[in-house]
C-alpha cells in the first residue's frame, strides 16, 4: 500500500514514504525535493545502521547514506554537507517515484490545490533488475537485486579493471557488502609530496592516519578520510526474499585512473583465457602479457600471465590432484560406453588396511573396437616404446602399436605406470598377452629400443617371441665409438639383407675396414636387427620402430595433463584417427591398399630388368643382366632372395615369374593377386569398421561403488626447473632430425607427391628434380 504524507508547513521539500506489501521488496526511500529541483535518493536501513550523536559515521555508518534528521524539526543540511553528491548522470529513473503518476496536493500558481490522478498505484519491482540497466556503461543502480553475493563482487572486479579505479571490496560478511574506491586524488598526491619535502624521511604509519615527523620534532597526525575518493557501494542481505539489494552507491570518483589496479589479479585474468587456452593451449605466457597489457592498459607481470594460463588451463581440464579421486567413475563410463574394453586400475599395497584412501600405482586401457581392429589385420607385429610424463606427478605412458594393411600405425593399447622397469613392462605386457590370447609359447613378434626393463620382460612373458631391435637405436649407440659414415652406410647394408650369405659377406667387409667395430657389432645377435635372420609370421620388414614414435609424437601435447583429462587426450586422437582413415578408405580404389599398390609398381619397374625361365613345374629361374640369379617357386610362393617371405608383397623376381606364366598359357593373374591378404582393401575396411565410442561429461558419471578413493603417487620434486624437452641423441643433431632440429643442408621432400625439390604448399605436380 502506499500512503503519502504532505507536509504543507514546509514546501521546500515533500517527502513521500513509499510501504509496500510484506510480498515485494521491503525498500524505505525518501526523495527530498530541493527549491532548485535536484532530488537525492536516501536509501539506508535504519534497522541495520544508526547515525552518530554528532552527525558523523563510524566504521559501520560508512556503509550507509547518510540519512540526517533535525530533531529540532529543521531542514535537513545541503548537498555539500551529505555524505552522498548526486551526479545527475549516474542515476538510475526505473525504480524512482515518477511524483506526476501519483496523487499530490499541491499548490498552482493561482493558490488552488490541484488533483493528480494515479496511473500505477504500486511500486514495479520487476524494475528492480532490468536488462536494459545491466547493458548499461555503468552496471549498478539502487535497487538493483542479487542472487549471491559473489555476482556482485565479480561485477565489482570487472567494473575496476574497465574504469582503472582501485576499487576494493572491504566488507564482506553474512549480511552485507561494503566497496570503496582507493584511489589517489590530486589533492592528495600534491599534499604527500608538499609533506615529504619539509620532513625527514623517518615516518610511522600505526593508527588510521600518517604521523610526519618535521624537522623541528612536532609531529601532526593527518586525517584518514582527506581527499579520498568518494565512491561507494553497499550491499546488504533482504532476509524476507531471501536475496541481496544495493542499498547505497556513490557513483563519483575524484581520485586518479592507475595502471596498476588491485581487482586485477591472476584469477580475474584466467576466466578471460578460457576459450583462448582451449583453441590454443600452447600460448607463450610473454603473449598473454601483451595481450592483457593491451586490453586493460594494466602493468601485467610475467608471473601474473603465468599464473593465469596456468589458472586457466586448471579450469579447462581439471586439478592434477583432484582427477586421481575421479579416475574409477572414469573407467566405469569408458567400459559402459564401448563395450568389449579392457581397463586395469591397479593401486598400492596399503600399510592400514582401513585407510580410507589408496595411492595410484598403474592403469592399462585397450578399447574394445581396437582390440577387434587389431585382430583382424592378421600381422602378429607390435611395437613397445613408452614416453615420460610431463605434469607435477611422476610416470611413464607406455602403448603398444600395430601396423594396418596400409602399413599405418594401429594403436592397440596404452598405459600410465610409475617408471620404464621390468615389473611395468612385464605388467603391461601381461595385460596385452590376456587380451590377445597369447600364451608364453606363442611366437610374436614385438620391436622396441632396447630398454633394459623390456628385453627381461620379454624374455619372461614371451620367451618364444621374434624380438627385433630398433636399428637406430643401435646406430645411435656405434656412433659413441665409431664415427663415420662408413659405417653408418655398412650397418643399413647389414640391415637390409635379406639372406644369410649376403650378411656374412658385409660382415667380413666390415672386420676388414674395423675388425673392433666387427666385433662390437657381432655381440649384437642378428636376429634381433638383421632382415637376413628375420622370420616371415610378422608379414614386415620394419628395421625402426617409428610406429611408436609416430603415435607419441601425436600424443606429445596430452602427457602434461592431468591424468583423466590425458587418457582422454589419447582416446579423441584415436577416434578422430579412425574417422580420417576412412575418409581416406572411401576414396581409394583397387585391389590392394595405397601402399601397396605404390610398393607394387615400383617392383613391377624393377621386374623389367629380369628374365625368367620355366621349369615346367612351379619352379621358375630369373637371372639378371648383372649377373644374380634366383629360384621362384609358384607353388610355395617363396623367392630364394626372401623378400616375399618377409613381406608379403611379391618380389620383383617373382613378378618376372609371373609374366613369365603367361608366355606359356598358365593361370597367372595380375601380380597384385599374389600379395598376401593383409594387403587387401577388403581387409583395411574390416580393420577400420569397428569405432570408438564418445563418453559423457565429467558431471555425468556415476559414482563409483569401490569405498576407498584414489589419491596421487607420492612424488619428490626435484632440484631445478622441471624438464619438458627430451634430449635429443646423436644421430637426431648430426641429421638435423627431431624437435628442434635445422633443415640446412637438407633436400625437402613434398609430401603431397613424395618427389624431392619442393613442399606440399608449393606443388604443382612438378617432376622430381635435382
Amino acid at each position: 500500500m502506499l500512503d503519502w504524507h504532505h507536509d504543507n508547513e514546509d514546501m521546500n521539500a515533500s517527502v513521500v514514504d513509499l510501504r509496500i506489501d510484506e510480498e515485494q521488496v521491503d525498500v524505505n526511500m525518501d526523495v527530498n525535493l530541493n527549491v532548485d529541483g535536484e532530488n537525492s535518493l536516501d536509501g539506508s536501513n535504519e534497522d541495520d545502521y544508526e547515525n552518530d550523536d554528532e552527525g558523523e559515521n563510524d566504521d559501520e555508518g560508512e556503509d550507509s547514506l547518510d540519512d540526517r534528521n533535525d530533531d529540532d524539526g529543521e531542514k535537513h543540511d545541503n548537498d555539500d554537507d551529505s555524505d552522498f553528491v548526486p551526479d545527475e548522470s549516474n542515476q538510475v529513473n526505473d525504480d524512482e517515484a515518477d511524483m506526476r503518476d501519483y496523487i499530490l496536493l499541491t499548490e498552482n500558481n493561482d493558490g488552488e490545490e490541484m488533483e493528480v490522478e494515479i496511473d500505477e498505484p504500486m511500486l514495479d519491482n520487476d524494475n528492480f533488475d532490468n536488462d536494459e540497466i545491466r547493458d548499461s556503461d555503468f552496471p549498478f543502480y539502487i535497487g538493483q537485486v542479487f542472487g549471491t553475493k559473489k555476482e556482485l563482487k565479480l561485477m565489482v572486479k570487472e567494473h575496476a579493471v574497465n574504469t582503472k579505479r582501485d576499487i576494493r571490496v572491504v566488507k564482506d560478511d553474512d549480511g552485507r557488502v561494503r566497496a570503496i574506491c582507493k584511489g589517489v586524488t590530486d589533492e592528495g598526491d600534491h599534499n604527500e609530496k608538499t609533506d615529504q619535502v619539509g620532513t625527514s624521511s623517518s615516518m610511522s604509519a600505526k593508527g588510521k592516519g600518517v604521523l610526519v615527523k618535521n624537522v623541528g620534532g612536532r609531529g601532526k597526525k593527518t586525517d584518514p578520510d582527506l581527499h579520498k575518493c568518494p565512491w561507494v557501494l553497499l550491499l546488504s542481505f533482504h532476509k524476507a526474499s531471501g536475496s541481496w539489494i544495493i542499498k547505497t552507491l556513490v557513483n563519483e570518483h575524484s581520485c586518479l585512473q592507475s595502471r596498476k589496479i588491485y581487482s586485477c589479479t591472476a584469477t580475474f585474468l584466467s576466466k578471460k583465457l578460457g576459450e583462448q587456452i582451449q583453441e590454443n593451449p600452447k600460448i607463450p605466457v610473454r603473449a598473454i602479457q601483451e595481450q592483457f597489457q593491451r586490453r586493460f592498459d594494466q602493468k601485467i607481470s610475467m608471473m601474473k600471465a603465468f599464473r593465469a594460463k596456468t589458472t586457466a588451463m586448471e579450469q579447462l581440464h581439471g586439478d592434477f590432484s583432484s582427477q586421481y579421486g575421479k579416475l574409477r567413475d572414469y573407467v566405469d563410463e569408458l567400459i559402459r560406453a564401448n563395450p568389449g574394453t579392457t581397463v586395469k586400475l591397479e593401486v598400492e599395497a596399503a600399510t592400514d588396511p582401513t585407510s580410507p584412501v589408496r595411492k595410484f600405482k598403474r592403469i592399462y586401457v585397450c578399447l574394445g573396437s581396437l582390440k577387434q581392429g587389431y585382430k583382424a589385420i592378421g600381422r602378429e607385429l607390435l611395437g613397445l616404446d613408452g614416453a615420460f610424463l610431463k605434469g607435477p606427478f611422476p610416470g611413464q605412458l607406455l602403448t603398444a602399436v600395430g601396423l594396418d594393411p596400409n602399413n599405418g600405425i594401429y594403436p592397440l593399447a596404452y598405459a600410465i605406470v610409475e617408471a620404464e622397469t621390468m615389473l611395468s613392462w612385464s605388467w603391461f605386457l601381461q595385460c596385452l598377452a590376456d587380451d590377445l590370447d597369447l600364451g608364453i609359447n606363442s611366437n610374436y613378434t614385438f620391436i622396441s629400443d632396447r630398454q633394459k626393463g623390456i628385453i627381461p620382460a620379454l624374455q619372461k612373458v614371451f620367451p618364444c617371441a621374434e624380438h627385433r631391435f630398433c636399428l637406430r637405436h643401435i646406430l645411435e649407440n656405434m656412433k659413441q665409438q665409431y664415427k663415420g659414415k662408413i659405417y653408418k652406410d655398412t650397418l643399413w647394408k647389414l640391415a637390409k639383407d635379406t639372406t644369410v650369405v649376403h650378411f656374412q659377406k658385409d660382415m667380413d667387409a666390415l672386420k676388414e675396414v674395423n675388425s673392433e667395430a666387427h666385433l662390437w657389432l657381432s655381440k649384437i645377435p642378428p636376429q634381433h636387427w638383421s632382415r637376413s635372420h628375420f622370420s616371415g609370421r610378422a608379414i614386415s620388414d620394419v628395421l625402426l620402430n617409428n610406429m611408436c614414435e609416430v603415435l607419441n609424437s601425436k600424443l606429445l601435447d596430452g602427457r602434461d595433463k592431468p591424468i583423466i583429462t590425458m587418457l582422454e587426450f589419447v582416446r579423441e586422437y584415436l577416434t578422430r584417427r579412425i574417422v580420417n582413415v576412412l575418409r581416406v578408405i572411401d576414396k581409394s580404389k583397387g585391389l590392394l591398399t595405397p601402399y601397396a599398390t605404390k610398393l607394387m609398381e615400383s617392383i613391377k619397374r624393377d621386374a623389367n630388368r629380369y628374365i625368367a625361365k620355366w621349369n615346367g613345374g612351379d619352379h621358375y629361374q630369373v637371372s639378371s643382366a648383372q649377373g644374380s640369379q634366383y629360384v621362384v617357386n609358384m607353388g610355395t610362393r617363396t623367392c630364394a632372395c626372401r623378400s616375399w617371405e618377409i613381406t608379403g608383397l611379391p618380389c620383383r623376381h617373382a613378378v618376372a615369374a609371373i609374366r613369365c606364366m603367361s608366355q606359356f598359357g598358365e593361370e597367372h593373374g595380375s601380380p597384385e593377386s599374389y600379395a598376401d591378404h593383409v594387403y587387401r582393401m577388403e581387409r583395411w575396411k574390416q580393420v577400420y569398421s569397428h569405432k570408438v565410442f564418445p563418453i559423457n561429461g565429467m558431471s555425468e558419471w556415476s559414482k563409483s561403488q569401490v569405498p576407498t578413493a584414489i589419491v596421487p603417487p607420492a612424488y619428490h620434486k626435484p632440484i631445478g626447473r622441471p624438464k619438458k624437452a627430451r634430449k635429443r641423441s646423436r644421430v637426431e643433431l648430426e641429421e638435423g632430425t627431431g624437435a628442434g632440429g635445422s633443415k640446412a643442408g637438407k633436400t625437402m621432400t613434398c609430401g603431397k607427391c613424395k618427389k624431392k625439390g619442393h613442399n606440399r604448399r608449393s606443388c604443382k605436380g612438378q617432376e622430381q628434380t635435382g
